[in-house]
């Protein structure tokens, strides 16, 4: 049996890309790459921040692009909310979603445009979940955009006065910045504290004299100004390795993740032997003893994902991941096949032979081999005219999904 690893050894993921980036003053970063960077909005990309300009880079982690040019991209900061703001007689109102503050809280807010003065105020009504209002000594009538720093932990531990917080994400603080707890995230946790250490990206810890007993989640904010003003170098590594499970999932699944066995002798018996035919003749076949009909239709559902799901990238990006989305886990590419060389009517065979060379050891059926070239070079299935990128994409990915979901790939001698 061949192993669902095979395409993304045979459909490797381009090399890492270097490049520059900016940020000036809002949550947006913007990204410019030498050489075309081959992606569409919604694509996920892992990046590596290295600041040049003094300030504090955004964190390194995986981030959703949106496609501004061939050799230009932006992401938005994490951990920073977004929305509005009008000011009228002392009063800011302040049009966030999911803020998560009550009456008393402190809050840091910046304001990229109308004249706002950034800082840290105390909230003074609640409207709505959306909306909460602040007071100030200025007076002007004024409106535009607001960003709310806002963080997400998913626990703590203790050990005597010593906290150490978990995040479900880079939180890109700095040792001694002043963070705020409100009560109705965790009451016994409740106050403003400085940031004592920080053991990685997603820990830190602060000193408390009470003992506040434990925390699934909950959420802070920074009382300090963000860092949204800065400058330097950036690498994107495409798969992001945002696998997740893959035996948990109703519709993809491989049946297998690491350290999920049942048992200490791995998924399967290294003596199992296959009801009927094969264990007639003695042999051993222990990887089949995941093989069900159920299992079979669920790896073929992950794999099929792998190369379909990711329908907005027209460059040859795709992806498997856990959950069958388009997530960026471990990223595809037959951005290579994508040229009339192998698309064109006449060429199919060519892309055929090519990635059944590839995929298959060579070991396609020609009653295979002719039923791809007949489906695939249908224009009814699919339309080949000037051609276009995801014509050619098409017909690329509907040659691999029908290789790899064959019997001849799923069996090879």
């Amino acid at each position: 049996a061949v192993p669902p690893s095979t395409p993304a050894r045979a459909l490797p993921a381009p090399p890492s890309q270097t490049g520059v980036y900016t940020e000036s003053g809002t949550q947006t970063i913007t990204l410019t790459t030498p050489a075309p960077h081959r992606m569409n909005s919604g694509d996920v990309v892992a990046l590596n921040f290295t600041d040049t300009s003094g300030n504090p880079g955004p964190p390194n982690q995986n981030y959703s692009i949106s496609y501004v040019t061939t050799n230009t991209f932006t992401v938005n900061v994490p951990n920073i909310l977004t929305g509005t703001y009008s000011q009228a007689t002392n009063i800011i109102t302040v049009n966030v979603g999911g803020h998560g503050l009550l009456v008393g809280n402190a809050v840091y807010l910046v304001f990229p445009t109308g004249g706002a003065v950034n800082g840290l105020y105390a909230v003074l009504n609640v409207n709505s979940s959306s909306a909460f209002t602040v007071s100030t000594a200025d007076s002007a009538a004024r409106s535009g955009n607001c960003l709310l720093p806002k963080i997400s932990a998913s626990g703590f531990t203790q050990s005597g006065t010593n906290v150490t917080v978990s995040c479900a994400g880079p939180h890109a603080l700095f040792t001694n910045e002043t963070i705020y707890i409100p009560a109705n995230s965790v009451s016994l946790l409740a106050g403003q504290y400085q940031v004592k250490g920080i053991p990685d990206a997603l820990h830190f810890t602060i000193n408390v004299t009470n003992f506040p007993g434990t925390q699934s989640g909950f959420t802070f904010y920074p009382l300090g100004p963000p860092a949204l003003t800065r400058s330097g170098n950036v690498t994107a590594q495409w798969s992001t390795w945002n696998m997740g499970y893959t035996d948990n999932n109703s519709t993809y699944n491989l049946s297998q993740s690491p350290l999920s066995a049942n048992t200490v002798f791995n998924f399967y018996f290294p003596n199992y032997e296959f009801p009927g035919a094969l264990s007639a003749a003695g042999l051993t076949t222990p990887e089949f003893q995941l093989t069900s009909d159920t299992s079979v239709a669920l790896q073929m559902n992950f794999l099929a994902a792998g190369i379909l799901k990711n329908t907005g990238n027209t460059s040859g990006l795709s992806s498997f991941s856990g959950d069958g989305s388009a997530s960026g886990g471990i990223v595809l590419d037959i951005g290579p096949w994508m040229t009339t060389n192998y698309t064109a009517s006449a060429n199919v065979p060519g892309l055929v032979d090519n990635l059944n060379t590839l995929l298959l050891a060579g070991q396609l059926s020609a009653a295979a081999k002719t039923n791809i070239i007949n489906y695939v070079t249908n224009p009814a299935n699919f339309p080949y005219t000037t051609p276009t990128a995801t014509e050619m994409r098409e017909r690329v990915r509907a040659v691999i999904h029908l290789l790899i979901c064959s019997p001849d790939f799923t069996i090879q001698k």
